[in-house]
């Protein structure tokens, strides 16, 4: 294996757990208002959300759509009445108060960061990202976040990669790896701007034709004396 000396970083679902985030912060929002929550409520959320963000990538509505419409489209399914557009703002501040770590980030990320220079660089709200990552404790280990918002373009877009690597001191694509959880987002991404990457896949699901440089269940394999323990310069 070949020695980083930068490390790239997803944040949602590789060292903060999104899921555990969303679910908590719909709970307990639900109960503000006093609507009937469940997980089929969430899955069907899940469900309105992901296609507005699919629109999005592939340049059939504008971002604030997502913003405007997912809750209203799901209070209508629901039968409830609400202002959803006012929802969405309860929520995004709800859920940036929520931060769960994924198992050994912090390991990971304290072991790593006095030998390799490491960034965050991922997709999602500015200061939802920015007040989880502190508030979780992790944004110490991290010279700079990288955030779609802030960047105008989101992963795995050759342009947000592009922009976060002019923004990072004497960056080097021979010497940077990317961490993260999603095949296309994160590797498929990272593959198409020429670094090297680590799939971090605890569930072991199947990626056919996916070629990460290195694919790890658990974060705590990169740590020194782990079975890849990465080699820096």
């Amino acid at each position: 294996m070949k020695p980083y000396e930068f490390l790239l970083f997803d944040a949602d679902g590789t060292l903060l757990d999104f899921d555990r985030s969303e679910y908590t912060a719909m709970e307990k929002l639900f109960a503000r208002h006093g609507y009937p929550f469940s997980r089929e409520v969430l899955e069907q959320y899940r469900a309105i959300n992901s296609q507005l963000w699919r629109d999005y990538e592939q340049d059939k509505i504008l971002k604030p759509v997502i913003h405007m419409t997912r809750f209203e489209t799901l209070f209508r399914q629901l039968g409830l009445a609400g202002d959803g557009q006012a929802f969405n703002r309860e929520y995004l501040d709800a859920l940036s108060r929520e931060c769960f770590l994924i198992d050994g980030a912090e390991e990971v990320c304290r072991a790593l960061a006095p030998r390799f220079r490491l960034y965050v660089v991922t997709n999602g709200v500015s200061h939802v990202q920015r007040r989880r990552m502190e508030e979780s404790g992790l944004g110490r280990w991290f010279r700079r976040l990288f955030i779609s918002e802030e960047l105008g373009v989101q992963k795995p877009r050759r342009e947000f990669f592009e922009k976060a690597a002019a923004e990072i001191p004497g960056f080097s694509r021979e010497r940077a790896l990317i961490i993260g959880d999603s095949p296309t987002s994160d590797i498929a991404g990272g593959q198409a701007f020429g670094i090297d990457t680590c799939w971090f896949n605890p569930s072991g699901r199947e990626a056919p034709g996916l070629s990460p440089t290195l694919e790890i269940t658990s974060l705590r394999q990169l740590l020194p004396g782990g079975e890849f323990a990465l080699p820096h310069l």
